[in-house]
């Protein structure tokens, strides 16, 4: 029930995607939307900090095992949004440029630490219900979000020559929408491992 809900889930967000994609092509301004800081990089740091924030308080409401996988996954959305964002280009207090810029990014890898401490010391769990974790409905959608941004790479590196930077920033949201899909199934499926875990 819950795989099928997923996969119900899955093919719905993908449908968006594309036609939200399609319309945002069709428009005569696409340049205002995809340039640097534009409305689809602000997209993309918005849907990262939330799926962040979002998986911290899933994380707090599973059981340990499941609560440091969750938390492992907030922390690869926030590495991400600090990828895509680059405070340096805002008018931000200088506060938030201690916190958001360098060198006060490193502040963050002390969370990092814990979570992989953690990890370390249930790893036989892990790799025991690795089948778990990879069938599961969140983790299908993680890994449709990877092959997403390694198509995106692909275009920022003009392997793939284009006139625009339209369909790398395009894939780098509809990979960080998949997160976010992945986010709202995490729950349910961290509990459905919990169940079956062995």
């Amino acid at each position: 029930m819950l795989l099928a809900n997923g996969k119900t889930l899955q093919i719905i967000w993908l449908l968006l995607i594309i036609v939200a994609g399609y319309f945002i092509y069709s428009l005569d301004d696409q340049v205002t939307l995809y340039k640097e800081n534009g409305v689809l990089e602000n997209l993309q740091v918005s849907i990262l900090l939330l799926t962040c924030f979002y998986m911290v308080i899933v994380g707090k409401q599973l059981q340990c095992r499941s609560r440091y996988a969750a938390w492992m996954f907030a922390w690869i959305c926030l590495a991400f949004f600090f990828r895509e964002f680059d405070i340096r280009k805002t008018d931000w207090p200088e506060f938030a440029h201690m916190i958001f810029g360098k060198p006060g990014q490193y502040i963050w890898f002390l969370p990092l630490l814990f979570i992989l401490v953690q990890i370390f010391r249930n790893i036989q769990f892990y790799l025991r219900n690795i089948l778990l974790y990879l069938l599961s409905p969140m983790m299908l959608n993680i890994i449709l979000a990877g092959v997403m941004l390694i198509m995106a790479a692909v275009f920022d590196k003009q392997m793939i020559l284009t006139e625009n930077k339209f369909w790398e920033e395009y894939l780098e949201i509809a990979a960080y929408a998949h997160l976010f899909l992945a986010a709202i199934l995490a729950r349910s499926s961290f509990r459905n491992i919990e169940i079956k875990a062995t």
